[in-house]
């Protein structure tokens, strides 16, 4: 029988063939590569392309690492190369996607990748406690983010903010995730003009565009977190999974096919001012053909009258 297999596998003779990445660098591009690989599997499975002789779609594993028996009873070593902190969206196996097995990631998720205390603490038991074998902190979003779509849809209709269905956790992880919303906001409105509100696609647009500076700014808290630790080796990267094609990539182009070249984690960013310039990068990429590039520049003014609208909008609903 034919089939389109995706392969987790040990070699006894041969236990430890996948060594750990010497450097961040390297890091990346295992990380990197083993998406390239899973979003070829996906591709196959999609186009119903079957493995011919040996299977093409291979994870190496070390079932040593995970409790198989050894020696004298010793306990496994925990040792992954990178920490991933993601989102805790079904539709997206870490490990999988990234073309990693057993011991390789330690992985943290959370609804919308909102960096709370939990979970950064998380994170800074990873980089304090395994920092003999961490080469890279990871932040990654996805597209369709179901916590980013509740504070886009929040931005939009305040009123759904306030609802008594919204429980108060679930109002305080999303207010985490506004100011990604603003930012986005801010960038359709000066690519695709004032009116930019009234075109359609634009909630869908904004979605997509907050997701990423989302992952940006969890990422940039991240890099300032490791700065401030001076774990110079450790590298902060981030980016985005398109669950259309199955690539991790920064930036997102949600129609773009599969790729390899589509495939890219980037540095987390080091100054503010490189939120602007994503929100305005991702309006490029998601503005519609009828909508010519208008060229205005968000003012502050512009930006204080709204936040005066959305105020007003906010007491309406609790009064």
């Amino acid at each position: 029988m034919n089939t389109i297999d995706y392969i987790y596998r040990f070699d006894p003779k041969n236990p430890s063939a996948k060594p750990l990445p010497h450097d961040a660098e390297v890091a990346r591009r295992v990380l990197e590569d083993g998406n390239r690989m899973f979003s070829k599997w996906m591709e196959s499975c999609r186009t119903g392309t079957p493995s011919q002789g040996e299977p093409r779609y291979i994870v190496s594993c070390n079932g040593l690492e995970v409790g198989m028996p050894r020696t004298h009873g010793e306990m496994p070593t925990q040792s992954p190369f990178a920490v991933v902190v993601g989102c805790s969206d079904a539709r997206v196996p870490t490990e999988m996607l990234f073309g990693q097995g057993f011991n390789d990631l330690f992985v943290i998720r959370v609804a919308g990748n909102v960096m709370g205390d939990v979970c950064q603490g998380s994170v800074d038991f990873a980089l304090t406690d395994l920092s003999h074998s961490v080469r890279v902190v990871v932040v990654l979003g996805h597209s369709g983010c179901g916590a980013v779509t509740g504070a886009v849809d929040a931005y939009l209709r305040p009123l759904k903010f306030w609802s008594k269905s919204l429980s108060p956790m679930l109002r305080s992880l999303t207010q985490r995730i506004f100011v990604a919303v603003r930012e986005a906001a801010n960038g359709l409105k000066e690519v695709w003009g004032p009116g930019a509100r009234e075109v359609p696609g634009y909630r869908e647009a904004l979605i997509e565009s907050a997701v990423c500076i989302n992952a940006a700014q969890a990422a940039f808290g991240l890099r300032q977190e490791v700065e401030r630790n001076g774990q110079w080796e450790v590298e902060v990267l981030y980016g985005v999974h398109n669950i259309r094609n199955h690539q991790v990539c920064m930036p997102v182009d949600p129609t773009a096919p599969r790729s390899d070249e589509n495939v890219q984690l980037v540095l987390a960013p080091s100054n503010p001012k490189e939120f602007q310039a994503l929100a305005v990068q991702m309006a490029e990429i998601l503005r519609p053909s009828s909508v010519p590039r208008h060229g205005h520049k968000h003012s502050i003014a512009d930006g204080q009258a709204e936040d005066a609208l959305h105020a007003t909008e906010l007491d309406d609903a609790t009064s």
